[in-house]
């Protein structure tokens, strides 16, 4: 449900994580008499970090957050620059990058 993406963004505000808000979150305010615009829900999350002492990415931070520009030369690449496990060959077993 969209009522609940104000709660998950406030909980990975409060454990460190990254978080976001667009245009798709049809979001009603906490009174559910309207619904709220991309500006008044960017301005929420924002005062929202704010009382959580958590600063706001700049444009340029959030283009290296996000990885916005950078290209690679092979699928394995992209997959090993962002943590992920190389693909598989044929019938080959996955396996754990970390420790569950």
């Amino acid at each position: 449900s969209v009522l609940n993406v104000l709660p998950v963004n406030m909980m990975g505000i409060a454990m460190g994580l990254h978080v976001r808000c667009g245009t798709e979150d049809n979001l009603w305010n906490q009174r559910r008499t309207a619904k709220m615009g991309t500006v008044a829900q960017i301005e929420q999350l924002v005062r929202i970090a704010g009382e959580f002492g958590r600063p706001i990415a700049t444009a340029q931070q959030a283009r290296e957050i996000c990885r916005i520009g950078q290209f690679y030369g092979t699928v394995d690449e992209t997959l090993a620059a962002n943590g992920f496990a190389p693909n598989r060959n044929g019938a080959q077993q996955g396996f754990l990058r970390k420790a569950a």
